[in-house]
């Protein structure tokens, strides 16, 4: 059966309608009649993403970059977010890679969904959006590195690296065996080391609000001036250790005197023991006696000067006396 060129053509224009309707629909999602929230990111740099990127949420795709448009200071970024996925307005942003060289995508991340949403129209700034990095900024960046370092030197590092290991098995053993018994110990005493960082964070903690950092500072400064006198003081220290030396000792003349006292003590600490006992009784009415020693202190220092003159002072009474004559 054939057709005439008039039939066959109207076939292919209902075709091609019917295969631009599906690909606008089902492939590229749009819809006249879906409800849509219009977001605009504002972007330094658009970090691989196109017109076509996908908008997900947590990654499940939730919309879609309609467009992308330069501003005086970056980039506009069109975004249509399905109606039925709110998102919500505390969410952190940023362009992530399908794959280490797919295609870019933006996708929120809230810590809750809950109110407040994003709500049409609104304008999200930059820096809500995390730092883009690329493969091309890390080839860069790679680059970058590379031109900076020194052949010679890296060649000399990993000589010095290959000689110190060179014939010291015994040693690398013996520090991995000091690192895994470091490692048990912090396993076996978390709990203790962790007690230890609280005290020293409650030790530091409002240091600021003491001048700490300036007092410290100001340490740092006196600490050198005061070394010279600190290391002449270690002199003396040591010229007076010398000093004792043939006068301080168990058979040196003050060693000798120390025994001596000591015997002297023992031999009246009986006849001693005797006489206060027999004293006890005659001074018990003293006990509930109590002195004033400060108020002495100061009658003293009142009476007697430091030219060791004596103060003396005379309180004469008043009296009446006799009126005159012709009074």
């Amino acid at each position: 059966m054939k057709f005439n060129a008039g039939i066959t053509l109207a076939i292919l224009a209902v075709l091609t309608l019917l295969g631009a309707a599906y690909m606008a629909v089902g492939v590229l999602d749009i819809s006249p009649t879906k409800q849509v929230t219009r977001l605009t990111l504002m972007l330094d740099s658009s970090g691989g993403l196109m017109s076509t990127s996908e908008v997900t949420m947590r990654g499940i795709k939730v919309g879609r970059v309609t467009g992308i448009e330069t501003t005086t200071t970056g980039l506009a970024v069109s975004i249509e977010l399905d109606h039925e996925h709110p998102v919500p307005a505390d969410s952190a942003i940023s362009v992530e890679n399908l794959s280490a060289a797919g295609e870019q995508y933006i996708d929120f991340k809230p810590k809750l969904i809950a109110p407040p949403y994003f709500s049409d129209g609104t304008v999200i700034p930059a820096d809500r959006v995390a730092q883009l990095v690329t493969g091309a900024d890390l080839l860069k960046k790679a680059n970058a590195l590379m031109s900076a370092l020194n052949i010679d030197q890296v060649h000399t590092i990993i000589n010095n690296m290959s000689a110190a290991f060179a014939g010291n098995d015994t040693t690398i053993d013996s520090l991995a065996t000091t690192a895994g018994l470091t490692a048990k110990v912090i396993h076996d005493d978390k709990q203790l080391l962790a007690t230890l960082f609280n005290n020293i964070s409650t030790f530091t903690t409002n240091l600021g609000e003491i001048n700490a950092g300036e007092v410290i500072s100001e340490t740092g400064k006196l600490l050198p001036r005061s070394v010279p006198a600190f290391l002449r003081m270690i002199h003396e220290i040591e010229t007076l250790s010398h000093t004792g030396v043939g006068v301080v000792g168990p058979n040196d003349p003050a060693g000798v005197l120390v025994t001596k006292l000591s015997q002297w003590i023992d031999m009246l600490s009986g006849p001693l023991g005797t006489f206060t006992t027999v004293l006890e009784p005659a001074v018990a009415p003293l006990h509930d006696i109590k002195i004033d020693a400060g108020h002495w202190i100061d009658f003293w220092e009142s009476t007697f000067n430091d030219t060791g003159a004596v103060r003396v002072q005379l309180n004469v009474p008043e009296w009446h006396q006799p009126p005159e004559q012709g009074q």
